[in-house]
């Protein structure tokens, strides 16, 4: 891992971004940008494109030792964060017996583990009214047959940001969850190449700009939760309180989920 020296001249606010450029990091980057920030883009190999206001960060946070490094680097070179923002995720569709420990441990580590750790050692890095910002998944709340470690690390993630919130409300930090639905990037045509769940596609894919846009707004109009789109969030949510009713529509649900699916494939997206 290496940390790129900070510009001596920020006069801007500070936010982290983790997963950096991936499908929705690479329009974060652009309207945090426009907002007024100066970006930390973090992925693994810290090779996002040269620009005003951003430096890139390689670090790899499936691997404990690169978090504590950047860390430290951040520590050292008096970084104040106003904005910690959890961009990063993974998925591997496998069947519960198929899956290989590597690839569980993997995706635990990315979507659960890391942002727990960064988040623990980034905390005396943020001043009273910081924001930390997790981008979940409506997995989140609908459990996704074939990708059950995916499912639960964001399970633990809400758990995760809820706790959190009421632990860091004392010092005046707020922490916000997004929960999109399917999202039209290269890890959506990865998990449908990998024989992803269909329910994804009960509704329509957002696109990555619409989830950047909602964490815009997170910024300026803190919420706990959002839910992306809103119906399916609603549904999803009282699908946890009644299982059984759950386990009654989900059969509709998949039919719907793969008429949707051949419609999204008919369009050339993948």
């Amino acid at each position: 891992m290496s940390f790129m020296k900070l510009p001596s001249d920020i006069n801007r606010p500070v936010a982290l971004l983790t997963g950096a450029t991936g499908g929705i990091g690479v329009h974060l980057v652009q309207r945090l940008v426009s907002q007024g920030y100066h970006i930390l883009a973090v992925n693994r190999a810290g090779d996002f494109q040269p620009r005003d206001h951003v430096t890139p960060v390689a670090c790899d946070i499936a691997q404990n030792q690169q978090i504590e490094a950047l860390t430290d680097g951040l520590r050292q070179a008096g970084v104040t964060l106003a904005a910690l923002i959890h961009c990063a995720g993974v998925i591997n569709p496998q069947r519960a017996g198929d899956y290989d420990i590597e690839s569980a441990s993997w995706q635990l580590r990315v979507n659960l583990e890391a942002p727990v750790f960064l988040t623990t050692l980034l905390l005396p890095l943020m001043p009273a009214a910081g924001h930390i910002i997790f981008i979940n998944s409506m997995a989140a709340l609908v459990p996704l047959a074939g990708s059950s470690i995916y499912t639960a690390s964001k399970f633990g993630l809400r758990g995760y940001a809820l706790a959190l919130a009421q632990d860091v409300q004392p010092l005046g930090l707020r922490v916000s969850s997004v929960f999109p639905g399917a999202v039209d990037t290269p890890m959506l045509q990865k998990e449908i190449d990998s024989g992803g769940s269909p329910l994804n596609f009960v509704t329509a894919p957002s696109s990555p700009d619409e989830i950047a846009c909602i964490v815009q707004r997170l910024l300026l109009r803190p919420k706990a939760e959002i839910f992306c789109p809103s119906s399916d969030g609603v549904l999803a949510q009282l699908m946890l309180i009644m299982p059984r009713v759950w386990r009654m529509i989900l059969p509709v649900l998949m039919k719907k989920g793969l008429k949707g699916k051949k419609k999204y494939l008919a369009r050339g997206k993948v």
